[in-house]
């Protein structure tokens, strides 16, 4: 776990609005570094940061925003595009690229944004992810609007009772998180009526290009969240090509609210696997390490796809190799490192995998095909 910053360490942090195609947005900003946007989901607003927003501070240039119609930003009042709020924020920010922190709804507007704007996205971590254009479950509609039926006798208190008691918002008992869901949802009624008639969607749909985001993904998912949120996050793990999903024992969808340090020591150990260098080789350069390679009781390929080198182990999904040198290459999401061995006549011989651990894999050379 992480250690908690007091509010002396943390650097100070600055609010205004962002005036943007009629309506005012408010966003808050704090510290210095690399970039780090936190999307907030579809039930809360900013504050569901409040808890590692200090932590983040500390080492990085952090933003959150409150979407329109939530917290303190303007309603939506006309169409509008949600990735182009985003952008015009980043552009008054002077942020050419970040980090983007999605939960949940969050996590549809962080893919939305990777697809329109590749350049600008330099890692992606999704808690509880949706993707837009997938349709949910009618379980997943009918559970809304029960926990939602007392707003048509404008029973507040009753609504927000609801969702604070949801399993699968917050598991367990924890009655801190939950008592955060209430307490928002009470000082902030607006966010339980926000419309989406004025949002616009992508055309053609997200999850129809899922395979175009190029930027190293990672997904949160609580063991207790939802069906529909890991059959989302599912689709998104055998599409993306740079991808890795966790769940997370005794957590459910606002895991930011459950595991605060937790995730904040996995948000800063991903983006630095992230932001690791890498340099482009051509495809002579990776052909030659083409083939099959024994791993212990099964078989590691080697290929070229999409002018990348890539692994795949007895079957599994591709994994992604990047090229720290001309003979060493290693995994975004993970750490894992791969490194080539030539045999005394030139030759690729051995493939040495080496996982974040320090664990160690010596694959033999079995073919060239």
């Amino acid at each position: 776990m992480t250690a908690r910053v007091t509010a002396s360490q943390a650097p100070q942090s600055h609010s205004a609005y962002l005036e943007q195609t009629g309506a005012k947005i408010y966003y808050e900003e704090c510290g210095s570094g690399s970039a780090v946007i936190l999307l907030h989901d579809g039930l809360l607003h900013s504050v569901v940061w409040d808890d590692i927003w200090k932590p983040l501070c500390s080492k990085y240039h952090v933003v959150r925003y409150d979407r329109r119609g939530y917290g303190r930003s303007d309603p939506a009042k006309t169409p509008f595009w949600p990735e182009q709020d985003l952008w015009a924020l980043m552009r008054r920010l002077q942020i050419e690229r970040a980090a983007l922190v999605g939960s949940s709804s969050g996590s549809g507007l962080a893919l939305d944004f990777a697809i329109a704007h590749p350049d600008k996205v330099a890692a992606l971590f999704l808690i509880g992810p949706v993707v837009h254009g997938m349709r949910s479950s009618d379980y997943f509609v009918l559970r809304g609007n029960a926990a939602n039926a007392p707003l048509a006798k404008d029973d507040i208190r009753a609504a927000a009772e609801n969702w604070s008691k949801d399993p699968f918002e917050v598991s367990g008992a924890r009655p801190e998180a939950r008592k955060k869901v209430f307490d928002t949802l009470i000082a902030s009624p607006q966010n339980l009526r926000v419309a989406g008639q004025f949002e616009i969607r992508p055309s053609p749909p997200t999850v129809s290009r899922l395979s175009e985001i190029e930027a190293p993904t990672l997904m949160i998912i609580g063991e207790a969240d939802i069906a529909d949120v890991h059959a989302f996050s599912g689709a998104i793990q055998a599409a993306v090509p740079v991808v890795r999903r966790e769940v997370w024992k005794d957590a459910g969808h606002l895991v930011q609210l459950e595991k605060p340090d937790e995730l904040v020591a996995r948000l800063d150990a991903f983006l630095e696997i992230a932001e690791q260098r890498f340099i482009p080789l051509p495809a002579d350069k990776l052909t030659k390490f083409a083939g099959a390679y024994l791993f212990l009781n099964s078989t590691a390929l080697i290929t070229v796809k999409r002018g990348r080198l890539v692994l795949r182990i007895d079957g599994d999904a591709d994994v992604p190799l990047f090229a720290a040198s001309e003979t060493s290459f290693f995994v975004r999401t993970t750490g894992t490192e791969v490194k080539f061995e030539n045999d005394t006549s030139g030759r690729v011989s051995a493939m040495i995998i080496r996982n974040a651990n320090g664990a160690t894999v010596t694959c033999t050379r079995i073919s060239t095909r």
